[in-house]
């Protein structure tokens, strides 16, 4: 787990650790922010101190676990028989009624070291309705001394009645250029704004993009899908770049055509992608506005196609896609 709290979380550290103290923390606390801004590590940070048995002992929790007792090395071996982590199943994108009915299972049962209960529940914006009500009541009438921590990518999907009886806390990302550099210390390289901005300055994911060497499959995919606009040439290399990029690729041609847009309209704010200014610019001058309205919208359509059919055939989907970029030159 991660020892030292990010910047950007001391805030609400400081807030969780008066609450904590004063014995007045929420039973129910629901974290959300972008993925990739170390909201999980938060959350982790919270259940570790709640299960620590240092603060079991003082009768005062404290918002930093000591770190050796034996709550906290089970916690960090993930064995902690009190910590019961939801989440959903690999390669499944709904977390699903009978894993909520488990973890509200585990709410009720006796805690094995005689203490606290957390109930983590991960991407809980991920829910189905049923699984969200199955969760209500217990977090209406809540049992003694259970604590349940949500986190979402964000709120607009999760069910009213279940955001109304969270303590919602929505940690607040750093400006761009403090994420740019905070990105660059961690890595000691320079990094390009463009990447920042592509992860909506969530802070882990710009970095863990850079690591992973993500940033040579982007570039290359951009820069061909650049060149295929103005000379509509290597259609299937092209198309094969984007099959290999998943729905990430997808969501890059996205903000491409969207940041096309905005220079069409006459506006350079907030480009996602402002270290490509010259090739947008040169794109927008030469592409039909209707033309690339309706190629975001008919991208947006095929992504939600290939999310809801798996087993639809992205290569020829996308290179339909991109063979309806018709224009006059």
């Amino acid at each position: 787990m991660q020892n030292e709290l990010y910047p950007w979380h001391e805030k609400i550290g400081h807030q969780w650790q008066t609450l904590l103290k004063e014995g007045r923390l929420h039973h129910a606390i629901l974290l959300s922010s972008p993925k990739g801004s170390g909201k999980g590590e938060l959350g982790a940070r919270l259940a570790k101190s709640l299960l620590c048995s240092q603060g079991k002992s003082s009768g005062a929790v404290s918002f930093s676990p000591c770190g050796f007792c034996h709550a906290c090395c089970l916690f960090e071996a993930q064995t902690h028989p009190d910590f019961h982590c939801i989440k959903p199943e690999e390669g499944k994108t709904i977390l699903g009624v009978d894993l909520i009915r488990k973890g509200v299972q585990s709410a009720w049962e006796t805690s094995i070291l005689g203490g606290a209960r957390v109930i983590f529940i991960e991407q809980a914006d991920k829910m189905n309705t049923a699984a969200a009500n199955a969760l209500l009541k217990t977090l209406e009438e809540p049992p003694l001394q259970c604590h349940f921590i949500l986190l979402a990518d964000s709120l607009s999907c999760m069910l009213p009645t279940v955001l109304s009886r969270c303590n919602k806390w929505k940690p607040s990302l750093p400006d761009e250029r403090v994420v740019k550099e905070w990105v660059e210390a961690q890595l000691m390289q320079s990094v390009p704004l463009q990447i920042i901005r592509l992860h909506r300055g969530a802070p882990l994911a710009a970095k863990a993009f850079v690591e992973n060497n993500t940033v040579v499959q982007f570039d290359a995919l951009l820069k061909a899908f650049a060149l295929y606009l103005k000379t509509k040439r290597d259609l299937f290399a092209l198309t094969q770049q984007c099959v290999n990029a998943e729905k990430e690729g997808i969501q890059w041609l996205s903000y491409f055509l969207i940041d096309i847009m905005k220079l069409q309209e006459g506006t350079q704010a907030c480009l996602v992608y402002c270290d490509a200014l010259s090739t947008l610019s040169d794109l927008a001058k030469i592409l039909p506005k209707t033309l690339v309205r309706n190629q975001l919208f008919s991208l947006t359509k095929l992504n939600a196609q290939l999310i809801q059919n798996p087993g639809f055939n992205p290569e020829l989907l996308i290179s339909h896609w991109l063979a309806s970029f018709q224009y006059e030159t």
